[in-house]
């Protein structure tokens, strides 16, 4: 299946629609987008007032998932979608709910950096696990922006990687709990910050787990396969057969 089917039906207003659900989605995914990326360099510089865009972002977010939710409303009130829209609907709905809580995790990673403006007397920067946690925040940025383009695209293979890209973030947050662990154990530390650093690490984990939640419903779309509920054996092969096509 690819995306041009969507826009074969008689009813000229039934393609629009469905095209509009297309573009909301990928509306909505590009703020998630620049909310990553602000965050990124908001880490990295300690930019207060990127950090403060973050939130008032997150905002505009959820206003679009009401109105992916009210276009999903609209397809199945007033017409009588085919096997193949109901997956566009059912998955722009996932999609969308995925892209709403990858947006209430950026915020708490913006609050990280608020909440370094009021601690100038410590230096969160240097503490082990916060270079992982722009590592982390950096490559969700890109699977944000790798995933969307396989929703664009319809391709399996680019969810395939990232899915992929996931398990390797997995071991790197490892990484960085284990290093914030150390830190609390040397009772040397601030233990407000090394909270805080503990929040923004897990808030980034779960981007990327809501990236590969996307990039399963890209593959639902396209054709009609739920991983939900694969175990690890039947994942890896099935991740090698969506590289293969």
């Amino acid at each position: 299946m690819n995306r041009k089917e969507f826009g074969t039906h008689v009813s000229a207003s039934y393609n629009q629609y469905l095209e509009d659900l297309f573009n909301q989605i990928l509306e909505m995914g590009s703020l998630v987008e620049r909310q990553l990326q602000a965050s990124v360099v908001s880490l990295q510089n300690a930019d207060y007032d990127l950090a403060r865009e973050v939130i008032q972002l997150d905002k505009l977010v959820n206003r679009e998932e009401m109105e992916i939710d009210r276009l999903c409303v609209r397809v199945l009130a007033r017409h009588q979608p085919t096997a193949s829209d109901l997956r566009l609907i059912v998955s722009s709905i996932r999609i969308a709910v995925d892209l709403e809580r990858m947006g209430d995790e950026v915020v708490k990673i913006a609050r990280l950096v608020l909440s370094l403006e009021a601690r100038v007397d410590i230096d969160c920067q240097n503490l082990q696990g916060y270079k992982q946690l722009v590592e982390i925040t950096s490559r969700a940025c890109d699977m944000v922006k790798n995933v969307l383009d396989a929703f664009t695209r319809m391709d399996l293979s680019g969810a395939a990687a990232v899915i992929e890209e996931e398990n390797r973030v997995d071991e790197l947050f490892a990484l960085a709990i284990s290093g914030v662990t150390k830190n609390f154990k040397e009772d040397k530390h601030d233990v407000e910050c090394l909270l805080q650093l503990v929040y923004a690490l897990r808030a980034a984990e779960r981007i990327t787990d809501h990236a590969s939640n996307i990039a399963e419903s890209v593959v639902y779309l396209v054709n009609g396969q739920d991983m939900r509920n694969m175990d690890a054996t039947a994942l890896g092969k099935y991740l090698a057969l969506m590289k293969e096509e």
